[in-house]
């Protein structure tokens, strides 16, 4: 009976597939549910987040039990539905601190399209450039550079800044993977350092602000961190107070105290800073550098171009929200909006991360690791 359950056709996908990817994301979600547990305000295990860790299983069920060949036949469709919802919440979109980010559902569900749109994206340019190609020149990259740019320019006008950054390193992995000559490939890396002195003539007031209180965050005066250095300020604090084995789970000064902004989102990182200290915050970081590394240590081992890309985008998806988020919360980058996948609130994100982790499952299984590098 065992023996017949191993030739399953799914089974023997799994085992196939980049399987060691699952024990890691359990880990990092068992973290994330005694992390929202904590910041809960009367120390009850959220219903809520309950219910989000179940959407994300089943959403990981789901991309996995579809077959690689389906999920790169509807890619463009999929990429589509998810361009007209940007353009659809522009409209009818909730407006909460004067951006249009979200869609009401039913029986208050909502959605947030930049998310969804994440994960088309790893899609659509998977299957681009593994329909053609090795890009020689900056002229073979322009239409998927067009296809990355209208989502991104979409998104940034909600505007959500930090999400329209996810998109960048997106599309450098892509050309890279690709193939792109690095004599041709070093030219688009320095294009965003041309073009960033460009991006303060379009960025909102209150983005320039940020931008600002990052660069003089170590001379802010009294009044500034009572406003626009507040979030700065409190999130550093509870990082460093955390010293080296932390407060203990639920006792932080600035979770309990409820001086960390958003720190069951945007800020959770400073939580686990403060309540685990320096050892289980590199932990933390280490076990979710592994997840990522992890996914793109496998694509290297496929024929399949579409799979290796689909393997490759899904791991620096995770691994440039880790860097954007964490590196916000210590102060190296401006002050942004980016959620931590897997660990901080929000539907949508949990959906997506679990869908990401079923379809690189999935394309995973496809094909056996090359024997030799001939």
């Amino acid at each position: 009976m065992l023996a017949k359950f191993f030739r399953r056709p799914l089974v023997q996908r799994l085992r196939r597939s980049c399987w060691p990817i699952i024990p890691l994301a359990m880990a990092i979600l068992y973290w994330g549910t005694q992390l929202q547990w904590s910041v809960s305000y009367d120390l009850q295990m959220p219903s809520g987040h309950l219910i989000r860790l179940s959407a994300c299983v089943l959403f990981a069920v789901v991309g996995f039990v579809v077959s690689s060949r389906a999920w790169r036949r509807h890619t463009y469709l999929i990429y589509a539905i998810c361009v007209l919802l940007l353009i659809l919440v522009m409209f009818i979109g909730r407006e909460t601190n004067h951006s249009r980010r979200w869609i009401d559902m039913f029986a208050g569900f909502k959605i947030q399209p930049s998310e969804f749109m994440k994960l088309a994206m790893i899609l659509a340019l998977s299957k681009w450039f593994a329909d053609h190609p090795r890009p020689q020149t900056i002229r073979a990259i322009i239409k998927p550079a067009i296809m990355c740019f209208v989502p991104a320019f979409l998104v940034l006008i909600e505007p959500d800044l930090g999400t329209s950054l996810v998109f960048v390193p997106l599309f450098m992995t892509f050309v890279w993977m690709a193939g792109m000559p690095w004599k041709k490939y070093r030219w688009l890396v320095l294009l965003p350092l041309f073009l960033a002195p460009a991006a303060w003539l379009v960025i909102q007031d209150y983005q320039k602000e940020r931008v600002m209180t990052w660069w003089h965050q170590n001379e802010l005066s009294p009044e500034e961190l009572a406003a626009e250095g507040y979030h700065l300020w409190h999130s550093k604090l509870a990082v460093g107070s955390g010293g080296m084995q932390g407060y203990g789970w639920g006792q932080g000064p600035e979770n309990r105290l409820g001086r960390l902004p958003e720190r069951h989102n945007d800020f959770v990182f400073p939580v686990i800073a403060e309540e685990s200290g320096f050892i289980g915050a590199t932990s933390f970081l280490l076990l979710y550098l592994s997840f990522g590394l992890l996914l793109i240590y496998y694509s290297s081992r496929h024929r399949c171009r579409f799979t290796r890309l689909v393997l490759a985008g899904v791991g620096v998806h995770f691994l440039s929200h880790m860097v954007i988020n964490v590196g916000v919360t210590l102060g190296v980058w401006p002050t942004t909006g980016l959620p931590l996948p897997m660990i901080s609130f929000g539907g949508s994100s949990m959906m997506i991360s679990g869908a990401a982790i079923g379809i690189a499952l999935s394309v995973g299984g496809n094909r056996a690791p090359l024997l030799s590098s001939r």
